[in-house]
């Protein structure tokens, strides 16, 4: 039986049971399945990265592993070489991906999440079989510039890895009703930790300044915002946040399960378009109620009721909302997130997509064309070059941040020299002021004929 457990924000939240479960699947050990091989082109195989886009492919992996198919992911690192001929679908998560070396029998499905303008520009766009946008307004950006089919299929949330208080429990217990795989698998639970009122924010700091930043300066809720950040230790501190490093992905739920209110912040590429974040679909999923600064394409998923703010006055007035009233809107839209943006419900949505683009490449055999595959060689070419200079670029600015650290001690050692030897002369002036003053001759005087009369 779960014990008692104070209504606090978690300092080191529990990682979900899910977690070798979606490990398995980046490492590759589920890429057979009866329908054909789907791989994901993302930035990485490694969870540990903390790489939104990795996260988003392995949640839709895990639902179309439930529908047959199997799953794997085809990382940066591999992007050189050539896609493996077994590939039936390759989805493209990364506008930077040129397919070259995708076999000409594999179907080309590109997802644009975010960074539309830069997918619509794209020169090889017409080589994909389907393009899936995050929005309607995206959809038709792309539509401009594409011939194929385009369909809305936004990013979603994986409602077995983020679950409310109540769900939690059930699933680690095993008594969980989910037909995902991996639901109900383990066995022991220290209990989730009990709602509270407070705000949260995952906000992460990659090294530019984010929008949500200038209001966390100014915002003063009854209580400090809580935010987990990526390299929190260059996160500037302010009165109304209490900043702590970030947590695994995995660890996520527990948080939001903890938290009134989740803090969400848009990019400004995705905000042009209204294509939105996990975050949104993740925290309702959890329970908590998330305040966003983008208004725009919350309609169209069925969550215009989300609060939306513009500045500290308007966070603040959002994250005041009484108790009873934020639950009952968190029950309302959770619904919504539940029936139709969970990773099931887009994995059911995309299969006749999926089927449909695979019928169309088996009519194709051999090679991409000579110019995409040159291209597909100089962008790798590029992309080694542009490590290579950030690499370089490390080692000096890490040689440089090494020099000021020096410098600085020079200066402090130099400061601490100038001031010793500013007292040191004071002292001196002082000394012999003392020993030619008619004071100290007239002492030194009487005590040299103490000693003579001593002796």
């Amino acid at each position: 039986m779960a014990g008692v457990t104070a209504a606090v924000i978690p300092n080191t939240p529990m990682s979900s049971p899910l977690r070798q479960e979606y490990t398995a699947l980046a490492a590759g050990e589920h890429a057979e399945g009866p329908r054909g091989t789907i791989r994901f082109a993302v930035s990485t195989d490694d969870p540990t990265e903390g790489k939104g886009d990795l996260f988003v492919a392995l949640g839709l992996a895990r639902a179309l592993r439930a529908e047959g198919w199997g799953v794997a992911m085809w990382p940066l690192a591999r992007w050189g070489e050539q896609v493996p001929e077994d590939t039936a679908v390759l989805v493209s998560m990364i506008e930077s991906f040129v397919p070259g070396y995708v076999p000409a029998s594999t179907a080309l499905v590109a997802w644009v999440r975010n960074w539309t303008a830069k997918w619509a520009a794209l020169p090889y766009l017409d080589e994909f079989d389907a393009v899936w946008t995050s929005s309607g307004i995206a959809r038709d950006v792309v539509a401009a510039n594409y011939d194929g089919p385009v369909e809305v299929v936004p990013i979603g949330v994986d409602t077995d890895l983020f679950t409310t208080n109540e769900e939690a429990t059930e699933t680690v217990t095993g008594t969980g009703t989910g037909t995902g795989p991996g639901t109900g698998t383990a066995t022991t639970t220290t209990g989730a930790p009990a709602r509270t009122d407070r705000a949260v924010t995952t906000v992460n700091f990659w090294g530019v300044r984010r929008r949500v930043q200038d209001v966390l300066a100014e915002v003063a809720p009854a209580e400090p915002i809580v935010w987990f950040a990526a390299n929190v230790d260059h996160v500037e501190a302010s009165a109304g946040v209490e900043l702590r490093p970030a947590v695994s992905y995995f660890a996520l739920p527990e948080v939001y399960r903890a938290a009134g209110f989740v803090v969400d912040d848009v990019i400004a590429p995705a905000a042009e378009f209204g294509t939105l974040n996990s975050r949104l679909y993740e925290s309702l999923a959890s329970g908590a109620l998330p305040v966003t600064d983008c208004a725009l394409g919350l309609d169209e998923l069925g969550l215009s009721d989300v609060p939306v703010f513009e500045d500290a006055a308007s966070l603040e007035r959002a994250l005041a909302m009484p108790r009873a009233e934020r639950t009952a809107l968190v029950a309302r839209l959770r619904a919504v997130v539940v029936e139709r943006h969970s990773f099931r419900a887009r994995a059911v949505q995309i299969g006749p997509v999926l089927d449909a683009a695979v019928a169309i490449a088996s009519g194709r055999s051999g090679e991409r064309g000579a110019f995409l595959r040159w291209a597909t060689a100089q962008r790798e070419v590029l992309r080694q070059a542009e490590h290579d200079r950030d690499v370089h670029l490390a080692g000096v600015q890490d040689i440089n941040q090494r020099l000021i650290v020096s410098e600085q001690k020079v200066g402090a050692y130099d400061t601490a020299r100038r001031q010793a030897e500013a007292e040191r002369d004071q002292i001196a002036a002082r000394f012999d002021g003392l020993t030619r003053s008619p004071e100290y001759r007239l002492l030194h005087g009487v005590g040299l004929m103490a000693r003579r009369a001593r002796r």
